[in-house]
């Protein structure tokens, strides 16, 4: 019994003795092991992975907003939701969203508008060779944070808030202005114009004219425009031009 016992334990030596061998054999040369092999740790092999980062939660405002808009919009519906609390809603702003009409012609967006009573729809008479129209689309003309008409807007849902004690509070709104713009592809470029009503300034205060930027009053068809390179803020040109037609004024920003 004990001759067997010490003939199995030779047996194992021999064994362990033929992996060790055979480990040390795919060391190499130089007597580094392959990088599979470094990490190791009695004599089990393992490699490191990196976990995944966390996404990090939302703001308790994008959390309140979100729950808020969660009611999908229709076509030409626009909602303002208010969260009346200074601590979470640290610059008192309105959340206004809305989903745009949008087409794949100009003539049917050219027809859609002139039936909201938007008039002509500004589009480009001719365009480089290759440009494709991507879509044409029909948004609300929104009012910019310093624009008296977004003012009285927080003002009615503020009044909306306390009166129902409620601290979130959503309002669909009717549609106003119209804005529209045509976006072109040409080679993966992608060609954007943009035509919206001019935004008024609160009085005193005028924009900021940068040393790059070029202001000048150009003439096409015969109508007068002025338009406004920008290059200052962005190494991708930018041309604004601001022009009056049928007794409106309007802006037209092209980006390529």
């Amino acid at each position: 019994m004990t001759l067997l016992m010490k003939k199995k334990a030779a047996a194992a030596a021999i064994c362990l003795s033929m992996l060790l061998s055979a480990a040390a054999g795919s060391v190499g040369a130089a007597g580094r092991l392959p990088d599979k092999l470094k990490n190791k740790s009695n004599g089990i092999l393992w490699e490191e992975t990196e976990k995944p980062a966390k996404p990090a939660a939302p703001s308790p405002l994008d959390a309140l907003l979100s729950k808020a808009n969660e009611a999908p919009l229709n076509a030409g519906e626009i909602r303002a939701v208010y969260v009346n609390d200074i601590k979470i809603n640290t610059l008192d702003s309105l959340d206004i969203s809305y989903v745009p009409f949008s087409y794949t012609s100009v003539s049917k967006a050219a027809q859609k508008l002139t039936s909201m009573g938007g008039g002509a729809f500004m589009a480009p008479a001719s365009l480089p060779k290759d440009y494709v129209l991507k879509e044409a689309n029909i948004s609300p003309d929104i009012p910019f944070s310093y624009e008296e008409g977004y003012a009285q807007l927080r003002e009615q849902l503020k009044q909306q808030s306390t009166s129902a004690g409620k601290k979130v509070v959503s309002k669909m709104l009717p549609w106003s202005g119209h804005v529209t713009t045509l976006t072109y592809t040409r080679k993966g470029e992608v060609l954007s114009l943009r035509a919206e009503p001019a935004s008024k300034l609160p009085a005193g205060v005028t924009l900021a004219v940068l040393p790059e930027d070029k202001d000048e009053k150009v003439q096409v068809n015969g109508q007068e425009m002025n338009v406004h390179l920008l290059r200052a803020a962005s190494r991708q040109p930018q041309i604004a031009i601001a022009v009056e037609q049928h007794g409106r004024q309007q802006r037209v920003h092209i980006n390529g």
